[in-house]
């Protein structure tokens, strides 16, 4: 196994035995999963580095590295695009995407197969660092005399994602692979760990979708930091991707100019959703509730039903329950959706609905809103304006980080005294 810290200033000569310098570096194509070597950057003195290609190497070693041919017949080229010098990723942070958790990488490991070397693995170990300090063997030494041994700490390549600054797609294209296989809520937990450049590299390298999710599940502060940090532009793009909601409360923590200049950058019909939750007090539900809400007239038949949620639901944020409207969009009933699978083609939705619908005022501050989802155990609730109008529907995932935060709280006295026995939103009588 061969490491990067022992060929770095391995000597280099010719086929005629004749000393041309050291390795001052080695290069790889980023385009395999398994990057391979391609050159090796020879410092003959402190101004000039010359990328020798492989095929001129005969043997790779950290003791001396021979070449294939006289000094004369070597050809030194310039690095490729789609080529990165290894000794750039040391001393950086990579996502370990097995172990979730950003690493600093110590050392890199290059295996050698019949004529070819890879890089096959990042150390992220005490071990890689004092190898670089020449001091392994040392302190191994004196850690076996107390009947102890310093552990490996080496993360197999293809679980790395790679973070190096401007990098050309081609370069970005496996780490970006192996990011999307992280769940959003990982890796927006991770995003906590990285500096200001490396979220932005990750807002980059992703599409805005992706991003926009990845955002959503990060922490408030982090959420700030890329907002501030990222072209306006793409900022804006990835709001658009973004829940209402979502978007809301990121703008809501960046400063007033800040958040005025995405929200003129956003396109018209998500811009005006965004403005209208932000006309909310802070910590009521109208401040929290989406506005992707699924309203249906109550003169549809369960088929007519079914056809238009083909058309609707995939923008919806939660399909748990239909909210049914009448033409002054004022709320007449809930139609859950079991209810409407069970339900006859022809039948009207307007039989098989609830016409008690629990539902909340948009200055219910989150307390209620919290308590009201948990009491009669719904996945969503409706949010009416004071003329009664549909106006969103909050979630309990919209509340879940807050409970979790705050813990169990008293029950406010508008959903504390318990209900008689009713038909419960999801059709069923609650007990």
């Amino acid at each position: 196994m061969l490491y990067l810290s022992r060929l770095i200033h391995a000597p280099i000569v010719d086929a005629e035995g004749v000393r041309l310098g050291t390795v001052g570096d080695v290069a790889v194509d980023l385009r395999d999963p398994l990057p391979r070597v391609t050159g090796l950057c020879m410092r003959a003195d402190r101004s000039r580095v010359a990328l020798i290609p492989r095929d001129a190497v005969e043997t790779l070693d950290p003791q001396q590295v021979r070449l294939r041919v006289a000094r004369r017949f070597l050809h030194p080229r310039p690095l490729q695009p789609d080529e990165m010098l290894l000794a750039d990723i040391l001393d950086t942070q990579v996502v370990d995407t097995d172990g979730l958790k950003v690493v600093r990488v110590n050392d890199l490991q290059l295996s050698q197969a019949n004529s070819e070397v890879r890089l096959v693995a990042a150390d992220v170990g005490t071990l890689g660092l004092l190898r670089r300090l020449s001091l392994d063997g040392l302190v191994q030494r004196l850690v076996r005399l107390v009947g102890r041994a310093l552990p490996d700490r080496v993360i197999p390549w293809k679980m790395v994602a790679t973070f190096s600054g401007p990098l050309t797609p081609v370069k970005l294209s496996i780490s970006r692979e192996r990011l999307r296989e992280i769940h959003p809520a990982d890796l927006g937990q991770l995003m906590e760990d990285l500096d200001r450049d490396e979220r932005v590299e990750v807002m980059t390298a992703l599409g805005h979708e992706a991003a926009a999710e990845i955002l959503a599940e990060a922490e408030p502060e982090v959420q700030a930091d890329v907002m501030k940090s990222l072209p306006s532009a793409l900022a804006a793009d990835i709001l658009e991707e973004m829940s209402p909601d979502d978007a809301t409360d990121v703008l809501t923590d960046l400063p007033p100019a800040r958040a005025e200049k995405l929200i003129n950058l956003m396109a018209p019909e998500e811009a005006q959703d965004v403005k209208e939750l932000l006309k909310y007090p802070e910590g009521t539900a109208g401040s929290v509730m989406t506005t992707k809400v699924v309203a249906l007239p109550e003169g549809l038949t369960a088929e007519q039903t079914l056809q238009r949620l083909r058309e609707l639901a995939p923008g919806a944020e939660q399909i748990f329950y239909f909210y049914v409207i009448d033409a002054g969009r004022k709320l007449v009933g809930v139609l859950p959706l079991r209810a409407l699978i069970v339900a006859r083609p022809a039948q009207p939705i307007s039989e098989i609905m609830t016409r008690k619908v629990i539902a909340l005022s948009t200055d219910d501050d989150l307390e209620t809103v919290a308590a009201a989802l948990t009491k009669y155990d719904l996945l969503a609730l409706p949010v009416l304006a004071a003329s009664g109008r549909l106006v969103g529907v909050v979630t309990v995932d919209d509340l879940m980080g807050i409970i979790l935060r705050k813990g169990r709280r008293r029950v406010p006295p508008r959903f504390r005294r318990r209900a008689k026995p009713r038909t419960s939103q999801s059709g069923e009588v609650a007990p």
